[in-house]
């Protein structure tokens, strides 16, 4: 942990905080002195403190952490009493009061209280006890924080951390790193356990949709950095250099297998987080859930029509969606389709531009294609069915040097495009008939579309 490193980023900020200027006044320097004794002995209990809470929820993942071991702990290195580490804990406990400005959306200042998320502890509820507790989601965050702070040697590409390091000859790095990804990976595998035990399902969704784009980059982006460190290590000149480094700087802490350990201990961390991530799912995937379908309101107006709901329910939705003022006397002709949108409405981009020259437009592809293509189909057509791998044969898939794949498929999908004459053309599928090779080197395979008439045509 490097807790320096983050309270030095924040120890003036906060000074600012509860600087007592006045707008206006003179220019002067930040006083050096701080209150206290200046020992730093409450500082380091307070963040022993912090990482042995987090370490201990890692491991044990139960709701609250006794704190008889790490007072014994405590006592002893500082020489200090129960008592003091009660007040420590009691202080990371309690809320204090921080005042921010953001923007608004009129673009003037407005003023932020934090409270609350200043607690960085939290004692249990209805009980004078202080023999256990856990840290709040801005310990947690706190934690994290002190462990990025760490190391900014491979900031730049967490996901390339491992292979690095190695590549660079930092063997020393690796556990190190190896122990911050673990650390990502159960925070995370924390959250989908935090997510399985809520109550309402409607909550579940939503936070899985929030942050399900988080737990995939965590289980793809470490898996392969572990992969690609793991093969780079495992090279012939990567073993000799590493073999050099342990002979001359390695020391006793570092054995042969000790790197091979760390990306061990890595994929262990990503197959528990994977197996979790699968629960989660499953549970989403069984939970029974009300599920709206398409609405047609056009048999939604005829069943009113013969079968009118109640006069409670007439009123509340005259009340909801009719006149709100005495000046609108009547609907409006469009019957209330206005109050109705789309979820997935867009806005038109097309502007009407009007020209006094005549524009001559150019046939669509498909008009092309079927002018090109559409005697040579009803001839084969009239030789017997045309599945679309013997379409794909004959080279009906360019017009003018552009892919008319599609327009061919759609050809398929809607035969009537070959004959407007109503004669009765039809498509079956030959299941799994399907295995053409493409003239740009792609294949096609699956379901095998083929095209007859319904009756014999001379």
């Amino acid at each position: 942990m490097e807790w320096p490193v983050l309270l030095a980023s924040t120890a003036r900020l906060l000074d600012l905080h509860d600087s007592d200027r006045t707008a206006g006044g003179g220019i002067y320097s930040p006083d050096e002195r701080r209150r206290g004794a200046g020992t730093g002995i409450w500082l380091d209990v307070g963040t022993r403190l912090l990482q042995y809470l987090y370490e201990r929820d890692l491991e044990s993942n139960e709701a609250w952490i006794p704190l008889e071991g790490i007072i014994s702990e405590l006592i002893q290195l500082h020489d200090v009493t129960r008592e003091d580490i009660i007040f420590v804990a009691n202080h990371l406990a309690t809320p204090t009061r921080l005042i921010t400005l953001r923007d608004s959306e009129n673009g003037a200042l407005q003023r932020q209280i934090y409270k609350r998320e200043t607690a960085l502890l939290e004692w249990p509820k209805n009980t004078n006890r202080r023999d256990r507790c856990r840290l709040s989601a801005s310990g947690t965050r706190a934690v994290l924080l002190s462990q990025a702070a760490q190391n900014w040697l491979y900031a730049a590409n967490d996901a390339g951390k491992l292979e690095r390091a190695i590549d660079y000859g930092a063997y020393a790095d690796v556990p190190q790193l190896a122990e911050g990804l673990i650390s990502q990976i159960r925070r995370f595998s924390k959250e989908i356990t935090l997510l399985l035990e809520r109550q309402h399902l409607e909550d579940l969704l939503s936070d899985f949709a929030e942050h399900r784009d988080d737990y995939m980059k965590v289980i793809t982006e470490v898996q392969n950095s572990v992969e690609v460190a793991s093969e780079l290590f495992n090279t012939k000149q990567v073993k000799e250099q590493y073999s050099r480094w342990l002979e001359t700087e390695g020391g006793i802490s570092f054995t042969p297998y000790t790197i091979t350990q760390s990306f061990t201990e890595i994929l262990q961390a990503i197959e528990r987080l994977s197996r979790k991530f699968q629960k989660l799912v499953s549970v989403l995937a069984s939970s029974k859930r009300e599920v709206i379908g398409l609405v047609r309101f056009d048999l939604a107006a005829v069943g009113l029509a013969f079968h009118p709901c109640s006069e409670s329910i007439t009123e509340l939705c005259i009340a909801a969606l009719g006149p709100w003022a005495t000046e609108i006397t009547a609907p409006s002709p469009l019957d209330f389709s206005g109050v109705l949108s789309l979820q997935q409405e867009e806005d038109s981009k097309t502007i009407l531009v009007f020209d006094d020259e005549a524009v001559d437009e150019l046939p669509s592809l498909i008009e092309r294609f079927l002018s090109s293509y559409r005697e040579e189909i009803l001839s084969q057509l009239r030789i017997g069915p045309v599945p679309l791998s013997l379409a794909v044969e004959k080279g009906w898939l360019t017009v003018e040097d552009f892919d008319a794949l599609p327009q061919l498929i759609g050809v398929y999908a809607s035969p009537e495009w070959l004959d407007d004459t109503n004669s009765e053309l039809a498509v079956t599928v030959a299941a799994n008939a399907l295995d053409v090779q493409l003239p740009d080197g792609s294949h096609l395979e699956g379901d095998d579309l083929i095209l007859h008439w319904l009756r014999s045509h001379s």
